[in-house]
């Protein structure tokens, strides 16, 4: 019984702060008191006297010619629309809010209210990022709702083009620039974005090619093309940044403080998790697939087999990248403890492609250190089976076409030693990562390409919104 009563204390209390306030005399009470009222009803859902509230307010606001205050209580009133379902009421709230705000040059709150109006009737704002890699240049146009949550975003178009921009050449400049005039063009004319939402971002990877000559600066500058609206900053990030950006881009929100990331680029190996606090703690190499195929390939004299290539490679790891990449998770025991990590790159887009072709249409596939054995074996010794897999025959036809071009696409990017050199990394990555947790789930993410340029926009329009709430 002293239960029951004690589960209704807080029922009662509301009702009685709701029929007080009912009893109070509105005539008597500001109109900022009025919608302070009006606000705590909505936030408690007694929609019928909120409703009352925000209509005495404006009424007192229109009387005393307070613009402010009617726009408040007209803001209110689409909230307070929206949350009960009535549409047409919703829209004019909305639309009369912003319209009174601009008036009087509240213009960062009337762009909030624009973009809550959009989530209401299930509108999104379309925003652009090229991003400028070391072995091409890639497109992603993400359609974004603003909800609960500021990651809630539609992935609309992507596309690269192929370019050698690491190799720091006139030639590689031209085609990095011309690939940028032709993706500009894709999102000038085909989705008509604005300026204010298109990003253009030099990776870490390319970033630290760079900065070994000091040429980062350089290099923005000498790639923009005349055509690119002044507006449009040509930025960078470097490895920690990226690292936070590809978390955020990948790992849902569900998932941050039970699972780690890693992504093995190219030029350079990034990743980490987020700690109980929510701190993001980066984990980082200055080695990817291709710098790490360079370094064996430097060492490398004369035309060698592939089991040579293999062992030569297992000789680099063992003499000196093993023990860097010991160095640096030898104080990470969280991140080596947990379930689970999300693997993305080049060379996990390979595997899970020649390896699983008939999960072809999964969002995420489950790999496992066997796999990445496996495709080493076979990338040295039978690579003519590794580059035509057995297709399910369980697949309809139009997954094993789909599995096929994607094959395709897999043997255009990367030659044989690429694919076993990047492999070698990546095992021993990953078995130093499972060292504590030898059952750890491996996933790669289909999406996980547009991880961190997604990562990047999405942490500017969230700084975007924060600004504008402050001011």
């Amino acid at each position: 019984m002293k239960l029951l009563i004690r589960n209704l204390i807080p029922v009662l209390l509301l009702t009685c702060c709701t029929l007080c306030l009912h009893a109070q005399p509105v005539k008597n009470q500001s109109t900022a008191v009025v919608l302070k009222t009006a606000n705590t009803l909505l936030q408690a859902k007694q929609y019928e006297p909120a409703l009352d509230y925000f209509k005495k307010a404006l009424q007192q606001a229109k009387n005393t010619k307070n613009i402010y205050q009617q726009a408040q209580a007209w803001e209110g009133l689409a909230t307070l629309y929206s949350q009960t379902k009535q549409s047409t009421e919703a829209l004019v709230a909305f639309q009369t809010a912003i319209k009174l705000y601009k008036g009087i040059g509240y213009n960062m709150i009337a762009d909030l209210l624009n973009t809550q109006m959009k989530q209401f009737l299930g509108l999104g704002e379309l925003y652009a990022g090229i991003e400028i890699g070391a072995r091409g240049i890639k497109l992603t146009v993400i359609d974004v709702k603003p909800g609960n949550q500021i990651s809630d975003f539609t992935l609309r178009m992507d596309t690269s083009i192929n370019t050698d921009a690491a190799a720091l050449s006139y030639q590689s400049e031209k085609e990095t620039q011309d690939a940028i005039v032709l993706l500009y063009n894709i999102i000038k004319e085909r989705f008509e974005i604005p300026m204010n939402r298109i990003h253009i971002v030099i990776s870490s990877g390319l970033k630290q090619e760079l900065d070994k000559y000091n040429k980062a600066d350089y290099f923005a500058g000498i790639i923009r093309p005349k055509e690119l609206d002044p507006k449009i900053r040509i930025s960078y990030v470097n490895v920690d940044e990226e690292a936070a950006l590809s978390f955020k881009g990948i790992v849902p929100q569900a998932f941050r403080l039970t699972a780690n990331q890693l992504d093995v680029g190219s030029g350079n190996t990034k990743g980490g998790f987020q700690d109980g606090n929510r701190k993001f703690i980066p984990i980082t190499f200055p080695i990817g697939t291709r710098s790490f195929q360079k370094l064996l390939e430097s060492r490398l004299t004369g035309d060698i087999s592939m089991f040579d290539y293999r062992k030569a490679a297992e000789k680099l790891i063992t003499d000196s990248l093993g023990r860097m990449i010991n160095y640096g998770l030898r104080d990470k025991t969280e991140f080596k403890s947990r379930d689970q990590i999300y693997i993305s790159g080049g060379i996990v887009w390979c595997i899970a492609s020649l390896m699983h072709p008939e999960k072809i249409n999964e969002l995420q596939v489950e790999l496992s250190l066997q796999d990445i054995l496996d495709f080493q074996n076979l990338a040295c010794t039978d690579f003519e089976t590794l580059a035509n897999p057995e297709l399910s025959k369980t697949m309809t036809p139009e997954d094993a076409a789909a599995s096929k071009a994607n094959i395709k696409r897999v043997l255009n990017t990367y030659d044989q030693k690429a694919l076993l050199a990047g492999s070698v990394w990546l095992g021993e990555l990953l078995r130093q990562i499972n060292s504590i947790n030898p059952d750890k789930k491996l996933l790669f993410p289909r999406y996980a390409y547009v991880g961190w340029i997604s990562g990047y926009i999405m942490d500017k329009i969230s700084k975007q919104y924060t600004d504008m709430a402050v001011k």
